[in-house]
């Protein structure tokens, strides 16, 4: 409180810039508000994104840094995205710290969003289960581990004869692993710059050289060559792969712990104290985001939640199915799923379809029983047969990001398909941001594009025509 009374003064040099927030605060406040109010008037549900994680350089952090581990950071576990996980580069939260006042900054947060939306989506749900939690000076997800999780400890394995602590949690790097990885040409400059040899061909790195952001920072001189600019990278991108290549991770809190991977029980019963809180502080319909594999204590948790209240919740397709987003859902969840043309990270169908020609072809033929070649382009045909088939699913809702509607019509095919993204999750300069193409006064123009929304929404038996607008 003193820091703020300090920098909010008025003779602080801050002042005027701190003034400028309140006013842009307060305006967007107004602003939100009014047009929560303008869409409830017109029967529209406004849903709002409760991200799992906050800047380490956000105000939340800044006025209350107990309540996260600022050296550790947030991600996701490897898989078929990205091989090495994902680095989101938030702090983990201190569960235990934020449980002490009922989790009292999770009830305030979901109060002030509940002045402006309907509902609300858990931004990576599974997080509240156990959350993939990376030390702070990793670029990369690899070096993580779940959190919370039941240590294995020194004394166990000291029982099973794995006394070797070293060859189990420091990298293994030996000739025959940096001649692999480096080729024959580079392998003994690599090992003499950026390694100790401890003889037989077992190798250290050197003091400055040992985590993953120290490498990652290795300058490259200004005015570099091409060639010697993507060597210096194949090398940086090679001894993180040295240093990743260890087969248990050390609780850097405790050097007697070592973690496996996966704890339903733990997790279950951590996750119920949580949501249990956030479900009652504020009356808006929840929904939970589904982020990588989803282990087998999810649904029956689900299920423990819909007893005490009736939350909207996501159901995760089998990972053969051909397409992620069809009908997802048995009758019997009917009002308790969403369909949507979106992949995670709001990814439109428009890109997926024209960048992976392999699930462009499965999707069309085992998807929209398609005969012949598939088309190259998502054209307004193709875009049309999976809106309806959205409009027509069982689930309560059914959503269509604005570049899968404008797909609807070829006159709006003129920006590359991948500029569509709003985020790419495994890229960590690939920031949340995006900007329409068109107009929104032109779209509201442009009545053969309504016509076809319409037709939609009355095929799908989500509205009649004596409901819509007549154009």
């Amino acid at each position: 409180h003193a820091t703020l009374e300090r920098i909010t003064s008025p003779k602080s040099d801050h002042r005027r810039s701190v003034e400028f927030t309140y006013y842009l605060q307060y305006h967007l406040h107004m602003q939100l508000s009014m047009a929560s109010r303008y869409a409830e008037s017109k029967r529209v549900v406004l849903k709002g994104d409760l991200p799992i994680g906050v800047d380490k350089r956000s105000v939340d952090v800044w006025c209350e840094p107990h309540l996260f581990r600022q050296n550790k950071s947030t991600g996701a576990p490897p898989d078929a995205f990205s091989p090495t996980g994902q680095n989101w580069g938030f702090p983990t939260y201190n569960w235990e710290e934020m449980s002490k006042d009922n989790y009292k900054w999770w009830r305030r947060r979901l109060q002030n969003m509940s002045q402006y939306f309907h509902a609300y989506r858990i931004d990576h749900i599974l997080g509240f289960f156990r959350i993939w939690e990376i030390p702070g000076d990793c670029v990369t997800g690899l070096l993580g581990h779940f959190r919370p999780c039941v240590p294995i400890w020194k004394h166990e394995l000291d029982c099973r004869g794995l006394w070797d602590l070293a060859r189990l949690t420091q990298p293994y790097v030996r000739t025959h692993i940096l001649q692999e990885v480096f080729g024959p040409s580079m392998w003994e400059e690599v090992a003499a710059k950026y390694f100790l040899e401890q003889g037989d061909g077992v190798y250290h790195f050197r003091p400055q050289f040992t985590t993953e952001q120290s490498i990652a920072d290795i300058e490259i001189r200004p005015n570099s060559p091409q060639w010697l600019i993507e060597e210096i990278e194949h090398t940086k991108a090679g001894l993180i792969h040295c240093m990743q290549n260890v087969c248990l991770l050390v609780d850097d809190e405790d050097p007697n712990r070592f973690y496996p991977r996966r704890q339903d029980d733990l997790w279950r019963r951590s996750v119920l104290r949580r949501l249990a809180v956030l479900m009652v502080s504020a009356e808006m319909l929840v929904c939970g985001g589904v982020l990588g594999f989803v282990p087998g204590c999810v649904p029956p948790v689900w299920q423990e939640i819909k007893a005490s209240r009736e939350p909207f919740k996501p159901f995760k397709l089998p990972f053969e199915l051909p397409y992620q987003f069809l009908n997802i859902c048995e009758s019997k969840c009917k009002c308790r799923s969403v369909t949507t043309s979106m992949q995670r990270c709001l990814i439109p169908l428009l890109h997926r379809y024209e960048s992976d020609p392999e699930m462009r072809d499965r999707f069309f033929y085992n998807a929209l029983s398609g005969d012949g070649p598939a088309p190259v382009q998502c054209s307004p045909e193709v875009m049309s047969a999976v809106a309806l088939q959205h409009t027509r699913s069982p689930s309560v809702w059914t959503v269509i990001p604005m570049q899968d509607i404008m797909a609807l019509s070829a006159r709006y095919h003129d920006r590359p398909a991948a500029e569509e993204c709003i985020n790419d999750p495994t890229n960590p300069k690939h920031y949340w941001r995006f900007r329409l193409h068109k107009k929104i006064e032109d779209l509201i123009a442009d009545k053969d594009l309504l016509k076809t929304v319409q037709e939609l929404l009355i095929l799908g038996e989500r509205a009649s025509p004596q409901e819509l607008p007549k154009l």
